[in-house]
């Protein structure tokens, strides 16, 4: 596995696990929901690292799946699910009007469906780029006993 992608893997996992470690605690809910947002980020830059793309300096989760998606590797995650978790980046890190989601600070239930999507896309991450690295490293060895 190339250095990048495993950096971007670790930093996401290190995201996840603190939503974990914070999840059940109402008054950090909002932080909970921006680690999960972080944690499916770089996981989705991983992948793109992993395909030696070019990493966007974005945060938009919509964008980066497409990214993703255009190189014919899907992941189950629901659209909603996406832009949802999407809408809470800028919202959990400044003040606004409205609050972080349509009933104001996110609940338990809600950061606890935020983990377990991070939770699944990062799980499905590792998985492709393992698949993509074995790919690779066979090619290789095929071409250096030709």
């Amino acid at each position: 596995m190339k250095k990048q992608v495993k950096e971007w893997l670790d930093y996401a996992t290190i995201d996840l696990q603190t939503a974990k470690k914070i999840l059940d605690d109402k008054l950090l809910s909002r932080s909970t929901a921006f680690h999960c947002h972080q944690a499916v980020e770089k996981a989705l830059k991983a992948i793109l690292e992993n395909l030696e793309e070019r990493i966007p300096k974005i945060h938009d989760l919509p964008k980066l799946l497409s990214a993703v998606r255009e190189h014919g590797i899907s992941l189950s995650i629901d659209p909603d699910e996406i832009t949802v978790l999407d809408g809470v980046y800028v919202d959990t890190r400044y003040p606004t009007d409205l609050g972080l989601v349509p009933e104001g600070n996110p609940t338990i239930e809600t950061v606890s469906k935020f983990y377990e999507t991070a939770n699944r896309v990062l799980n499905e991450t590792r998985a492709i780029v393992e698949h993509y690295s074995n790919e690779i490293d066979e090619k290789e060895k095929n071409s250096n006993n030709k």
